[in-house]
């Protein structure tokens, strides 16, 4: 079988779907075995769910293992340690860290001053960073102690990663306009516009107190130096940076309509992966299959897109979720079948290859129409297949 293109091996069939919270999912990440999902919701709480080992997609269960509710906002993002003993999560300014196994939160971290947009763990396991729209970078210890800090940097950021050799830092976010004081304010001595000027809006009425609109950047560090090897500016809000497995490829989401693949080696732009939307939300994208030659990302449409990394070539439009968009997508990581999604709708689904024999391929589609989930459950779905 031909993985790389081949749609026949692309996990295209919802074999479960998740309900337990209460309000939108943000965000999720698999544990590194592969046997738990971390969901993030608007509803104050994560949702460590246990997912089933059944060979058989008909056979598996999933459960909510342990919700997390000690959050007093709305929780944007989740991510494992290591040896998957602690989940981070992030509400607002705060990180709480969590047992994993207890479900006690062992540490409240209240470094930032605004939004934590992203939490990685380093490859290595002794800690990790986060990224925040406070425009700080913070390294911290296994333990939730900081060890470093890239300081107040130049751009708010909206989203980081650590590429899995261990050589590089790259962040995606938008430069700090600093917010224009009223007029009145500057009669007084109260403040001092920082923002350039501007001379006129051309219909002669002044707009010198608009500020202008920020740049976006993707930004890229050496981490054992934290010295800057190159940023790029972008047009379109940057959401969403992953880092391939062999911290070749960089993949990073653009509003308000595209996905760009950058080559960190060559420090150049590979090819732009367009049809899904992104105008208004932040939009998870990631790659996907046995040599990650998937590219899997969700959308404003409610719809999940899937491309082939090496050919650009747009190879699914997966339906299923209710109203609103598919936040954010994860990809297995032990199991190259499996990927799942979670949408404003408040459920996750998890998708899967399905049988041999409970489809036909009919001009390289198949037909979807009897593998609808067989009902919907508190934190389970059983998929029944025709002839399994």
């Amino acid at each position: 079988m031909d993985h790389q293109c081949d749609k026949s091996a692309f996990p295209r069939v919802t074999t479960m779907i998740l309900e337990v919270h209460a309000d939108e999912v943000w965000n999720i990440a698999w544990s590194h075995n592969g046997e738990y999902l971390a969901s993030a919701s608007k509803d104050k709480t994560a949702i460590i769910w246990r997912i089933g080992s059944e060979s058989e997609p008909s056979m598996r269960e999933c459960a909510p293992e342990l919700i997390l509710r000690d959050h007093p906002y709305s929780v944007g993002c989740v991510a494992w340690s290591r040896d998957d003993a602690i989940l981070l999560t992030s509400a607002d300014h705060l990180i709480k860290m969590w047992d994993a196994r207890s479900g006690i939160c062992l540490r409240t971290l209240d470094a930032h001053s605004e939004t934590v947009s992203a939490l990685t763990w380093l490859p290595d396991g002794s800690g990790f960073i986060s990224g925040g729209l406070d425009r700080k970078i913070i390294l911290w210890d296994a333990e939730g102690k900081q060890r470093d800090s890239w300081g107040i940097t130049a751009m708010r950021v909206t989203d980081l990663a650590v590429s899995p050799d261990f050589s590089r830092l790259v962040s995606v976010g938008m430069d700090y306009v600093a917010p224009t004081p009223p007029a009145h304010e500057f009669e007084h001595g109260h403040g001092r516009d920082t923002s350039p000027p501007i001379s006129g809006s051309g219909n002669g009425a002044s707009i010198a107190n608009v500020p202008r609109s920020p740049e976006n950047w993707m930004i890229i560090y050496d981490l054992a130096s934290k010295q800057m090897e190159s940023s790029i500016r972008l047009d379109g809000e940057l959401t969403s940076i992953k880092i391939s497995d062999d911290s070749r490829y960089a993949l990073f989401n653009r509003s308000p309509d595209e996905i760009h693949l950058w080559d960190l080696a060559a420090g150049q732009l590979v090819r732009k992966l367009t049809g899904q939307r992104q105008e208004h939300n932040v939009i998870r994208s990631c790659f996907g299959g046995i040599d990650g030659n998937f590219i899997v990302s969700g959308s404003e449409d409610g719809n999940v897109y899937v491309w082939h990394r090496d050919s650009g070539s747009l190879l699914e439009v997966l339906s299923g979720h209710g109203e609103g968009s598919v936040n954010s997508v994860a990809w297995n990581p032990r199991n190259e079948r499996m990927f799942a999604s979670c949408s404003d709708d408040n459920t996750i689904r998890i998708w899967e290859v399905p049988p041999t024999d409970a489809f036909e391929l009919s001009s390289g589609r198949a037909d979807y129409s009897q593998l609808e989930p067989s009902g919907k459950g508190k934190g389970k779905v059983n998929q029944q297949w025709d002839g399994a």
